[in-house]
């Protein structure tokens, strides 16, 4: 019966692990209650806004073992140790979830400047993760960026071994950590990767070694030549991602693994450097998108991607794309572009809930027929390319108001110019059907376009808006 008792309050108190002060007010109740509650209240300690860290600060300073408080003393790190017991109640960190690089930083920062005080950092720096690591169990999530040889500490192989998601700053990590990194975690799922600038080969090890990456984020920095062993890997790990995100030039991987992610759900392409070897590199990304296919993708993301590749994109959907954004398809843009942008969209995208495109003038007929053809949308956002932001264009209006499928509820408007008898006109048709979100940013707007859209959202026909 006392086991059962037990289990019904820590379901309850796991209830309130994003309210502290209920927490902390049962945490009082008594001896037995304070148990339950303290590893749950110091699960995640650091997202606690009404909890004060300089407090949390000092218990992790009494929490320090007897030969690191005397390493830091000979050092002449003097710590703000609890003056009412030197020996805390609970091993607190031991309950925590998750090392916060964020908060740790902070913490050392109340004690030495680091710019000014250097060495004190990074020793302080050094026993504070070493605390953590020792005594932290099945981390999940971590955020990796400091120099400290954490694979060194004794407690590494239980902290990380479990590890389902990993952020990655090349900046402070090097290929031999990564090797070292790459023997304890072996089961992680979400890779993000931080200032890659070539085929590291560390990194190539610990991508290796994972035994079902799905999620593959890589932002590359001051890269000379193709990473061709990257690549490879990434090849021979394709079949199990699902997410695939890249930038800031996609030149610098081979698109030879394309064909072999069958199992693609979310792709992001963020081409917004041009360099000149993208020249030489986008033929090849052309003839290997070709003999692409994604009958799983959801979810399209791409920044300064040639336009035949975004078409090839989603033709190659199977109609499954649930979301698209595409921002400023390219830096040598026509209306033909748009054109033929919006014309895969509305013939490959049934399914479709949300949109991010640029439009031309010239093709507000797209936008009809998208809306025409793809029912499921709810969101629809809508840049106005520049060549068309000084003339007033209500036809846009007209066409969202006689073609908007009856789930599209939520509007994003960027660079528009509305009169303000189509702006009301708008509003009033659209009286009888859901409220809506509607925002307009950067369009030539007075103070009646204003007063239109204050009308209409006290009479809740806007349910929110960025223009108030």
């Amino acid at each position: 019966m006392s086991q059962l008792i037990e289990d019904c309050l820590r379901i309850i108190f796991t209830e309130f692990k994003d309210y502290s002060g209920s927490l902390y007010s049962c945490m009082l109740v008594n001896r037995y209650w304070c148990q339950i509650v303290v590893p749950i209240l110091w699960r995640n300690p650091y997202i606690y806004k009404k909890i004060s860290h300089k407090k949390l600060y000092y218990t992790i300073f009494n929490l320090l073992p007897t030969d690191s408080k005397q390493f830091l003393s000979n050092n002449n790190i003097k710590l703000p140790l609890n003056r009412f017991s030197n020996k805390p109640l609970f091993n607190y960190i031991s309950f925590s979830s998750q090392i916060s690089l964020e908060f740790i930083d902070d913490m050392i920062r109340t004690l030495v400047k680091k710019e000014f005080e250097c060495d004190k950092y990074k020793i302080l720096e050094h026993e504070i993760y070493k605390l953590f690591i020792n005594n932290c169990k099945y981390i999940k999530d971590f955020y990796w960026k400091t120099t400290q040889p954490l694979f060194k500490y004794l407690g590494a192989l239980n902290c990380f071994s479990q590890l389902y998601a990993l952020t990655i700053d090349l900046q402070f990590v090097n290929s031999t950590a990564l090797f070292e990194m790459a023997k304890i975690c072996q089961n992680i799922e979400d890779l993000k990767v931080w200032y890659c600038n070539g085929d590291i080969p560390g990194l190539i090890m610990l991508i290796e070694v994972q035994k079902n990456l799905q999620s593959l984020f890589i932002y590359f920095m001051e890269v000379e030549k193709p990473c061709v062993q990257l690549s490879e890997v990434i090849e021979r790990k394709a079949n199990t991602i699902k997410k695939f995100t890249m930038e800031p030039f996609i030149a610098t991987l081979s698109p030879k693994f394309f064909p072999l992610l069958i199992n693609l759900q979310h792709l992001d392409l963020r081409n917004v450097i041009k360099m000149k070897k993208e020249i030489v590199g986008m033929q090849e990304w052309k003839n290997y998108l070709s003999i692409s296919s994604f009958p799983n993708l959801h979810c399209l993301k791409t920044i300064y991607l040639p336009i035949r590749f975004n078409c090839m994109l989603i033709e190659k959907s199977h109609g499954n794309i649930v979301e698209i954004n595409v921002s400023r398809h390219s830096y040598n843009r026509t209306p033909l572009h748009s054109e033929k942008l919006m014309e895969a969209i509305s013939k490959h995208c049934p399914r479709l809930e949300k949109l991010t495109i640029d439009v031309e003038l010239k093709n507000l007929s797209g936008i009809k027929d998208i809306l025409l053809n793809c029912s499921q949308l709810k969101k629809i956002r809508l840049s106005l390319c520049n060549e068309g932001r000084l003339n007033v264009c209500d036809e846009l209006l007209e066409i969202l108001v006689k073609f908007s499928p009856n789930n599209l509820n939520t509007f994003s408007l960027n660079k528009w110019k509305f009169s303000v008898e189509s702006l009301q006109s708008f509003f009033e048709s659209w009286r009888n059907r859901f409220p809506i979100i509607f925002d307009l940013y950067f369009g030539n707007f007075t103070e009646e376009h204003k007063v239109i859209v204050k009308k209409y959202f006290d009479e809740g026909i806007i349910k929110e808006t960025n223009f108030l």
